[in-house]
């Protein structure tokens, strides 16, 4: 997969209606979406000296961000908290095997 194709399956997570982080946006654990999620982000990965488009860098890190932002939206609408928070864990690790820490 390209980086433009990466940043654009990565994008459509935010789509209305059908995108995972949408749904988050509106208070809903949706456990397919995060299913596939979770299978796009366990495809990506990069030589480690391999130069990353900002772009790219910048979609991959803001998803954990985004998802803590909505947890308590989650809560909020009776949603399942407690597998969120797991589900916001492992998207935190996938981003941070991808990319690596400081």
């Amino acid at each position: 997969m390209n980086f433009l194709e990466l940043v654009t399956t990565l994008e459509s997570e935010w789509e209305p209606s059908a995108g995972f982080l949408w749904k988050a946006r509106q208070g809903v654990f949706d456990q397919a979406g995060f299913d596939r999620l979770c299978t796009k982000l366990k495809s990506v990965s990069f030589d480690e000296n391999m130069r990353l488009p900002r772009r790219v860098v910048s979609v991959l890190w803001y998803i954990p961000l985004f998802m803590n932002w909505q947890t308590e939206r989650v809560r909020e609408s009776k949603g399942d908290i407690e597998t969120y928070v797991k589900a916001l864990a492992i998207v935190t690790n996938e981003v941070e095997r991808i990319l690596g820490t400081p």
